[in-house]
């Protein structure tokens, strides 16, 4: 028996088609009820049924119970195993984007030498890359690498759309045995909100990853990450 689609959800799939088509913004607030119920000649108990399903559904969230804006697009990172930001997110077929925003040989200072566990003034690569997803800021990452392990990279290479990990791979049949990652919020600094194109209200998360080969850092990253655009998930089992 062939059954009618609910009036609601035929509105649901209207505004839906709206805000894919960005007719309705990211973060821009959707009409009023009443506009809704005038434009599409339905009731406003069916409006709210289909923004209530709008929103459980995570397309729009509601400030001070009646205005309803869209939500932003929130990439998500399972954190089942080891994983490449650049890899994972053009296995969903999302395009990614980095800027090179500065490169430099250092020379460990005592604070990053007792972290890595490497000798005080030890030669390493630093670059700080903006990753971007979709033309949208995602995280501020600096990754610091042993110039004895590594001895050159091509910066060319890792400014746009290169995956550092698939490059050293390459290069240098560079194979991650374990890595350690943990996770803080915090609140960005004013460089970091800049680049990362958020307010001063916009939590981050701090990502710290030690990646080894055998009993030795062959990689270390610091990511400020927007807490609006990029969520974690772990499988508890």
């Amino acid at each position: 028996m062939k059954h009618d689609i609910p009036l609601y959800m035929k509105l649901y799939n209207e505004i839906l088609a709206a805000i894919e088509s960005l007719e309705y913004k990211e973060n821009s607030q959707l009409p009023s009820e009443r506009y809704l119920s005038n434009k599409y000649h339905v009731s406003r108990t069916t409006v709210r049924m289909a923004l209530n399903r709008l929103s459980q559904d995570g397309y729009i969230y509601t400030v001070h119970g009646n205005a309803s804006f869209v939500q932003p697009q929130v990439f998500e990172q399972p954190l089942s195993g080891f994983y490449s930001f650049t890899d994972e997110l053009k296995n969903d077929n999302i395009l990614i984007h980095n800027d090179l925003i500065d490169y430099q040989v250092i020379q460990l200072d005592h604070m990053l030498a007792q972290k890595l566990n490497y000798p005080v003034q030890s030669a390493f690569h630093r670059l700080i890359r903006l990753r971007s997803a979709q033309n949208y800021p995602l995280m501020l990452e600096t990754t610091y690498l042993p110039k004895g392990r590594f001895h050159q990279l091509n910066i060319e290479l890792l400014k746009n759309k290169g995956s550092l990990y698939e490059y050293l791979k390459r290069k240098y049949d560079f194979h991650v045995d374990h890595a350690i990652e943990t996770f803080r919020p915090i609140m960005a600094d004013r460089k970091e909100r800049e680049l990362l194109q958020i307010s001063n209200s916009i939590p981050c998360q701090l990502l710290e990853r030690y990646s080894y080969e055998e009993d030795s850092i062959a990689e270390y990253t610091y990511s400020v990450i927007r807490g609006d655009k990029y969520i974690f998930r772990v499988n508890l089992k």
